[in-house]
């Protein structure tokens, strides 16, 4: 007989391990479809900081850089060298530069004034964009490093096909890469607000806002993980932008653990660009559009609407005062 009831506990016990082993979702397995884990690579724009004088601009680079460091990313960042130009504080500025070089990490240009492609002729862009590369270029020669890559401001190519061939000619003539997004999101209304309320030492709406922009990301990346997987069949080797400010500033761990926890492995750009949608034809837009997106276009589909940001937070962005 307790054999028999042996028997019976083992089989019991066993059938029910089979239940929960076939019950857990897939997301939990931190894999893409494919059974690979995710790959991405994280960019900042707006270097040395999105706004903000040299105090905040230290203070972004200074954390930043060590939730970088301490989450072993492989980040690059897109320098706006017209940030550097102020008297008395050029030096210290472009140290800001220098620090991500010392941290092993890339730098790419931007623009020298982020300028708007869409109200700006092509000569005028032309001399911004180069302008934008001389601190840069030198900085990165120091480290035995070159300038190989080109972010466009607001991701806008170009307002016409003509003009987006041209912009290409002068990058392909400049040694230029360039450095897509697939990922692209609204950190900076939340950023915005954020920087605001710490001026303001507005603690209560730093915690909102923090609070709510770690899950808002996180549906960013669950709507372009599948978006890729329509499209490509499977999940690109991502590009993340990211801005640096503030918020990114003291909440980046929180996002990276936020990724992990999605099964992404971190990689650098060149990595994330030998995926082979990389080469695929991207469409002229007057927009700003994440590449997965004009990918698309250019294959004559639609566009899928993007998750938006909480509409407390919208209206925030609008009526948070000065």
């Amino acid at each position: 007989m307790i054999q028999i009831r042996t028997k019976c506990v083992l089989i019991a016990a066993f059938a029910s391990l089979h239940i929960i082993l076939v019950t857990i979702p897939l997301s939990a397995l931190n894999t893409t479809e494919q059974g690979t884990r995710r790959r991405i690579a994280i960019t900042f724009d707006d270097l040395p900081a999105t706004n903000g004088n040299l105090e905040v601009m230290s203070y972004v680079t200074t954390n930043l850089l060590r939730s970088i460091r301490l989450n072993d990313v492989p980040a690059i960042g897109f320098v706006n060298e017209g940030k550097l130009y102020k008297r008395g504080e050029i030096d210290a500025r472009t140290n800001l530069l220098w620090q991500w070089l010392e941290a092993g990490l890339e730098l790419g240009n931007h623009t020298y004034s982020h300028i708007h492609i869409n109200d700006a002729p092509f000569a005028a862009y032309k001399e911004d964009l180069i302008r934008g590369e001389t601190v840069t270029r030198m900085l990165l020669k120091e480290k035995g490093m070159r300038l190989r890559y080109y972010r466009h401001t607001q991701l806008r190519t170009g307002p016409t096909p003509e003009y987006k061939k041209a912009l290409e000619e002068l990058l392909a003539e400049r040694g230029y890469v360039v450095a897509p997004v697939t990922i692209d999101n609204n950190d900076y209304i939340f950023a915005d607000i954020y920087s605001k309320a710490r001026a303001r030492n507005d603690k209560e709406t730093m915690r909102r806002i923090a609070a709510e922009y770690i899950p808002y990301m996180e549906s960013v990346l669950a709507h372009f993980e599948k978006l890729s997987i329509k499209f490509l069949g499977r999940e690109v080797r991502q590009t993340l932008l990211l801005h640096a400010n503030e918020l990114n500033a003291d909440h980046f761990d929180d996002l990276i653990h936020m990724m992990t926890g999605r099964g992404y492995i971190f990689i650098t750009l060149e990595e994330a660009l030998k995926d082979e949608a990389y080469r695929l034809p991207d469409a002229q837009a007057g927009r700003g559009l994440s590449w997965l997106h004009r990918w698309m276009i250019a294959k004559g589909m639609q566009m899928q609407p993007e998750p938006r940001e909480p509409e407390w937070v919208a209206r925030l962005f609008e009526t948070y005062p000065q």
